[in-house]
Order: C-alpha cells, then sequence, then structure tokens
C-alpha cells in the first residue's frame, strides 16, 4: 500500500489558496475518532501523451478525492475538484477517477499530494516520472519515501500507450509501459511490440559462469528492474533484485546487461518476462532453450511466437556461452561461444591472454650423514695417523649423486671434495659404485673464509679464531698436482635392497701416510649440481665453513634436517621421482573439474591414467569437451630434477578463470602433483593477468584413490615396473585426497609426515621439496 493515506476530512480545512506554490507549511497529524476505515489514493496509469491521468483508491474506505491536488512543478498544479473528471471524485475503495490535465509528453515528474504543499514530504501522496529523471518533484518523492532519485519509467513515446502502475509497492520498478489502455478498468499490461523487439536475450553462460546478457537493441532506453528471468517454477528472479557484472538495470538503447542467475548446465529454458506471469504468452519477451526440447516455459515461448516447439540448443563446455545472432527466434539463430564476449557485441574480437607455464622438477637434496668417530674410537676426532678410518653407511637409489667433504685438519679452510660440481654418480653403466675408491675423484678446495698458512690458527687453537681471507671466493688449492687419493683411501661398497627398499653402500676412508690430518666431515645425497658450494662465489653462509675451518659438520648438518612449522623437512626432498608430461588448464567454476578433491575420482575425465600411468591424453581430451583452455607440456617424456614441463595456456580475459594443473609423480602408483582445487587466479581483481610463483604455493602431492599404494620407487605394479598400463589392484580408499605422509625407502629417511601434502621447496611448513610453479604472462 502506499504511503501518507488520506487525511481526515478535518486536513482539507487547512487547504488554502497558493500564490507560492513552494511555500512549505507542515501538515500536522490529527487526533480525531478512531478511523474503522482507510482510503489510499494511487496514481494507477498515465496516458502521457493523451493527457489523462487516471487515480484509483486501493485502500478499505470511500473519500474525497477532490480536495487533491496533481502537480507537475512549479506553475503546473491543479485541485482535482477543478478539473474534467470521468467517475466520481467520492471514490470508493476500488474505485477509479480519470482526470484531463495538461502532460507533457517527453517527460515529467507527477505528484499526488493531499494539500498544496508541494515542497512538503507530508503533503505528497503518490509520485510517478517517466522519460528522464530530475523533474521539480522527484526530491520530494525521494524525501516522502516514494521513489528513488534518478529513477525514471523509460517510454517510447507513443500515444497509443500509457504506463500503468502494477498496485504493489512504490518506485519505478512498479510502472510499465503497456499498449492496452485501461481507463477506468483494472490495468492490463500488453508489452508494446516495438520494447518487446528492443530487449533480447543476447547470451547465456549457464556452465561456470551463471551470467545472462541484455541487450537493448532499441532506440529507448528500458527499465529492466521490474522483469523477471525464469526457468521454471521456482527458478526465477525478478531483475531488480540482482546485481549486474556490467552494465546497469536502466538499459540504455546498444547497451548490454550482464546479470548473475543460476541455471542448469545441461539442458534448460530461460525466459525474459515483463512481470511475473510467467504462463503467459502476453509477458513473455524473449526465450532461449538449449541441451533439451520440453523445458517448462516452451510452450509459454512457443504460444508467443518466439520459439517452436521441440527446438533446442546443443549444450556447450562449462566455459563456453551460446549466443544470438540477432536475427530470428529459432535455436538457429544462436550458436557456441568457446570464448564469451559478455557486456559486447557477439561480433567483438575474443580477449584473452596467453600464459607460459613452467613445471619445475626441483628434486634436490635427499639425505645428508656425517662421519665423526674414528673406527674404533668411543669420540669424534680426526684422523691422525696412518691406517686411520671413518665409516659409514647410507642407502641411495639410482640417479642419485654423492657428495662427501672433509677438511684438511692442518690448514685454516681447505676441504676435499669432488672435482665434478654435479656430484659422484653412484650409478655408473647401470652398476652400483662397489669396491671402488673415489678419492682420485676429490680436490681440495679453499673456501675463501680465513686467510691461509697461518699454522697458529688450525683447528686446534679453537673454532672460527683466524682472521679473514682477503680473497673471499671459493678456489681450486693447487697441491703440486696431488688429487685426493694422495691422502686417503674413499672406497663404496655396496649391499642391494630386498626389493622393497634400497640398497646399502658403505664409505670407508682411510688415512695415509701423509701430514693430511682427516677431519669429521659430511656425505650429502642429490640430484643437482653444486649441493654446497659454488666455484668463484663466496660461502653461502649455511654451515660449510665449520666444516672448512674447524672440521665441524654439524652446523651444515642441521641446517640440511631443519623442519617446518608443521614438522616436515623444510630442505630434503622426500623421494627421487621424474614428473610425467603433464598438462594445465584453466577453469572458471567454484572447483577444479579434473581434481575432485574428498571425492571419488570421475572416471571418464582421464584423471586416473595420468595418475598411474602418466597418460596426459585422455585429461586433456575431457577438459576440451568442457570447453575449458587446456595445453599438453611441450615435453612428452618424463622429467627429472633440474628439468622443467612448459606449457603455453591461452585464456579469455573477463571471466574470472583460475590455473590447475597435473602431472604424475611417477615413482609411485597414482600420485600426481596438482595445485589445490580453489584454483590459483590468473587475474587480480582489476583484471590484470597475474606473472611469478605464486600457484607453488599451494600445489600438493594427491593420491588418486584408484589403485593401491605400494612402497615409493619400487611397487611392481608402478609405471616404470608394470608390464602393462593399469595393472594394479584397486585402492579400497577410493576418495582423491593430499598424500600427508610417505615412508622414504629410497634414501632411508623413515616417515615423512606433511598434513597438507606440500610439495614447494620454498614452503615455511615445510614437505616434499620437489616442486616450483611459475606462472608468466606474456
Amino acid at each position: 500500500m502506499k504511503q501518507n493515506f488520506i487525511k481526515l476530512m478535518a486536513l482539507s480545512l487547512l487547504a488554502v489558496g497558493c500564490s507560492e506554490d513552494d511555500t512549505v507549511v507542515d501538515i500536522p497529524e490529527t487526533n480525531g475518532p478512531e478511523v474503522t476505515g482507510q482510503a489510499s489514493f494511487v496514481i494507477n496509469e498515465v496516458a502521457y501523451q493523451g493527457n489523462k491521468i487516471e487515480i484509483l483508491n486501493n485502500g478499505n474506505a470511500t473519500a474525497d478525492l477532490g480536495s487533491h491536488y496533481i502537480c507537475l512543478g512549479p506553475g503546473a498544479y491543479a485541485q482535482i475538484a477543478n478539473l474534467e473528471v470521468e467517475g466520481s471524485l467520492n471514490l470508493a475503495p476500488g474505485a477509479f477517477a480519470t482526470l484531463t490535465y495538461d502532460l507533457p509528453a517527453q517527460s515529467g515528474g507527477l505528484g499526488l499530494y493531499s494539500a498544496d504543499q508541494f515542497t512538503n514530504a507530508n503533503a505528497m501522496v503518490d509520485f510517478v516520472q517517466w522519460g528522464a529523471a530530475g523533474n521539480a518533484r522527484e526530491n520530494v518523492a525521494v524525501e516522502a519515501g516514494l521513489w528513488t532519485a534518478g529513477d525514471f519509467v523509460p517510454v517510447l513515446g507513443d500515444a497509443n500507450n500509457t504506463i500503468i502502475y502494477d498496485g504493489d509497492g512504490n518506485g519505478v520498478a512498479n510502472w510499465s509501459e503497456t499498449s492496452t489502455v485501461t481507463f477506468g478498468a483494472e490495468n492490463v499490461l500488453t508489452m508494446p511490440e516495438q520494447m518487446k523487439q528492443s530487449i533480447v536475450l543476447n547470451e547465456v553462460q549457464y556452465g561456470n559462469l551463471n551470467y545472462v546478457e541484455i541487450f537493448n537493441n532499441g532506440d529507448v532506453a528500458l527499465d529492466l528492474s521490474g522483469y523477471w528471468l525464469c526457468l521454471g517454477p521456482g527458478g526465477y528472479a525478478q531483475i531488480g533484485n540482482l546485481t549486474p557484472k556490467t552494465g546497469t538495470i536502466e538499459l540504455q538503447a546498444g547497451e548490454f546487461l550482464v546479470l548473475p542467475f543460476e541455471m542448469p548446465d545441461t539442458q534448460g529454458g530461460l525466459g525474459l518476462y515483463s512481470t511475473n506471469s510467467f504462463t503467459s504468452s502476453d509477458a513473455i519477451v524473449d526465450f532461449v532453450q538449449w541441451g533439451a526440447a520440453g523445458s517448462a516455459r516452451e510452450n509459454v515461448a512457443a504460444d508467443a511466437g518466439i520459439w517452436n516447439t521441440g527446438d533446442f540448443v546443443p549444450t556447450v563446455g562449462l566455459s563456453a556461452s551460446i549466443e544470438y545472432d540477432g536475427e530470428g527466434d529459432a535455436a538457429s539463430d544462436w550458436s557456441a561461444e568457446a570464448i564469451p564476449s559478455l557486456g559486447e557485441a557477439n561480433d567483438a574480437a575474443a580477449k584473452t591472454t596467453v600464459f607460459n607455464v613452467k613445471i619445475s622438477n626441483v628434486t634436490n637434496y635427499l639425505n645428508v650423514h656425517t662421519f665423526t668417530t674414528p673406527v674404533g674410537a668411543s669420540a669424534p676426532g680426526p684422523l691422525t695417523t696412518e691406517g686411520g678410518q671413518y665409516q659409514i653407511e647410507f642407502q641411495a637409489v639410482p640417479g642419485t649423486k654423492f657428495t662427501p667433504v672433509t677438511m684438511m685438519g692442518n690448514s685454516n679452510d681447505w676441504f676435499l671434495a669432488p672435482e665434478d660440481f654435479n656430484g659422484i654418480d653412484l650409478w655408473q653403466n647401470g652398476s652400483a659404485l662397489n669396491g671402488v675408491d673415489i678419492a682420485d675423484q676429490l680436490i681440495l678446495f679453499d673456501l675463501g673464509t680465513e686467510a691461509d698458512n697461518d699454522s697458529a690458527t688450525f683447528p686446534p687453537a679453537g673454532a672460527n679464531v683466524g682472521p679473514a681471507d682477503a680473497n673471499p671466493l671459493t678456489r681450486v688449492v693447487d697441491r703440486n698436482g696431488n688429487r685426493g687419493d694422495f691422502y686417503i683411501t674413499a672406497i663404496l661398497d655396496y649391499t642391494p635392497g630386498d626389493g622393497s627398499a634400497a640398497g646399502t653402500f658403505t664409505l670407508t676412508i682411510t688415512k695415509k701416510a701423509t701430514n693430511f690430518v682427516v677431519t669429521p666431515g659430511i656425505v650429502v645425497l642429490h640430484a643437482l649440481a653444486n649441493p654446497l658450494f659454488t666455484l668463484g662465489e663466496e660461502d653461502r653462509g649455511v654451515g660449510l665453513e665449520a666444516i672448512a675451518e674447524d672440521g665441524n659438520p654439524m652446523p651444515l648438518y642441521n641446517w640440511f634436517k631443519e623442519t617446518g612449522s608443521q614438522g616436515a623437512p623444510l630442505r630434503l626432498a622426500s623421494s627421487l621421482s621424474v614428473f610425467s608430461p603433464g598438462l594445465v588448464y584453466a577453469f572458471n567454476g567454484e572447483k577444479d573439474p579434473l581434481v575432485l578433491q574428498g571425492e571419488s575420482n570421475n572416471p571418464a575425465n582421464g584423471l586416473e591414467e595420468l595418475a598411474e600411468d602418466g597418460n596426459n591424453a585422455i585429461a586433456i581430451s575431457y577438459l576440451e569437451s568442457l570447453g575449458l583452455p587446456v595445453a599438453a607440456s611441450e615435453e612428452t617424456t618424463p622429467v627429472g630434477p633440474g628439468e622443467d614441463l612448459t606449457f603455453t595456456l591461452e585464456v579469455p580475459q573477463g571471466q574470472n578463470f583460475k590455473f590447475g594443473f597435473s602431472t604424475m609423480f611417477v615413482a609411485t602408483n597414482d600420485w600426481f602433483v596438482s595445485y589445490n582445487n580453489a584454483g590459483y587466479p590468473l587475474f587480480d581483481v582489476n583484471g590484470n593477468p597475474v606473472s611469478g610463483f605464486g600457484a607453488s604455493e599451494k600445489s600438493y602431492l594427491y593420491d588418486a584413490g584408484t589403485e593401491i599404494d605400494e612402497a615409493v620407487g619400487f611397487g611392481i605394479y608402478q609405471a616404470p615396473r608394470q608390464s602393462a598400463a593399469n595393472e594394479g589392484p584397486t585402492d579400497a580408499n577410493t576418495t582423491i585426497r593430499r598424500v600427508n605422509e610417505l615412508n622414504d625407502v629410497q634414501f632411508g629417511k623413515g616417515t615423512i609426515s606433511s598434513g597438507p601434502g606440500v610439495v614447494w621447496l620454498q614452503d615455511p611448513r615445510g614437505g616434499y621439496n620437489i616442486v616450483r610453479v611459475e606462472i608468466q604472462a606474456q
């Protein structure tokens, strides 16, 4: 019901002649006898080019309308009793009175007042504005709570039309233009044909985005706040209650409005309505149906002549849309658009961004061991006499590099290490080093941290007591061509494993008859070059100095063994494995369509083939069938430590696309590395493409739940060892889940626990330390 119900009859005594119609006089409330009924006068219909105004009493008591006023602005007002009127001015409930008054044809703002105080919000009873905003009494109506500033009813300028009130509430959303004139009777909304044809459903993205684009192809603005979108019973929304993604609900000629609206992904029928009479062919404005015939409003659209029964547009992928060609009303006037153009003309050039993606296998440090106590001794110490020995054991698998380091105890900061900065390969020509002396592969280096040849500051003098070296760069020491085998023997022996864990190497270091003092040292198992130092560069400051100057391996050992906030290693990789050729993709829904974390895998999506056998082809085809951007790695063979999977991915702009990727962790049965299933945003809040390593941070190790797990690197049903694809028994737990625990049987580190399954090397939580993801927008 409208506010400002008719005042008591005593109110009319306050009305006086008004020569200054903008003078404000407060209208006091009157405490009269109890009222058992009340009139409510509303402007109900306006012939803006026919100079007629219809007033309706939608209250429940009869009252005098003649004492009221109509006003367009200063100098344009009249008391209703003085106008030509059709119907009684003693207006009964539900009765109409039609007034004749000169109205502006193009735009105006008409107020109904209980008194001639036209700037007084208490005196205004009702208001409507058409053609344009900002008319003289708009601000009074806003103050009275009857109108919203800037709103107006768009009109076609057709003398055969009127604007009508829907009888429910205040504001522009309750007004529409009609071609059925009903003065003296109940309003009938018949949307003018010109208006119907000017408003069309232009593009529908019912997949991941759920957006509807409406286009005004006419020559007048239309306020769509009172219009409706409807899929069928229970599936509707008034446009005035939706928040546009782009455009405005007061839709200008030639402009687009994009609205959020939930729709089914596979089949549906969407109607655009001028009212919520969803079964009325007079109310339906436009319609499109996809996926199948027979949706709830198909018959209404067919009755209205805007759709053919049985027609439908074929279903498109999740990120695609269907677009209207602007020509007719058949399914053939709609087509698929792989890159939606929401908010723009359908023939607009697609706006995309090309991203270069690099997924790197950064597996490096695999384990670390110290040798401190001489054989036969009870406490740590150096080897000072001929025949003195250190002996340590460690596990490793093929592909592992080995870097032992020991100090020349009678020096300031010299140490023995492999001449090959890649380290010593523990497997050569396919066989483990067994009974092999690797001492000749070691040479002396100067770490550049302490001045040389000062015997007073050799280790017995105390830790780190010497002056700084004038040359701080790591360099080779020339000792008359002497190599490590001049000072020591370093023999590796190998005992094979039992088939479910790695074999064991034993390193025995024996001092020869020279003045070289062999100190406690360290053995690092790694995959990449320069594990501890780089020739020609300064010391890294992580603990090698303590070995080179003082024969103390513990600072460096502790650096390697440091754990993160969740107790998982910060630097040691969990295991040694190649990555399979993978895929990257973009999606714009709430959840990754490939990696359904927490659910059983979709057997049609190709994730099982990727996670078990490194086959990315099926997953790529599946994502392509959804209409999503997807790319295979340029590499078609697995990549090991220090190698990269590279991709080029073209992604539409302005659609909130997020990044996903997958690659098999090949040393397992069905584990794979992916970004978390919320996806990494490829565009920031301003729509700018992102670049950098941000996608590394929430990448995790997953179990596909399709095959039972075996020991990492040793299972007979793992891809490198099985005789054919998909051989392993089914996992009892079919849920796709993160790997939060890994038993390292390749290097003997035992169980590594990482609750979230972290794989990025720089994650402060610690984890498996195997991957880095880099995205660069072109």
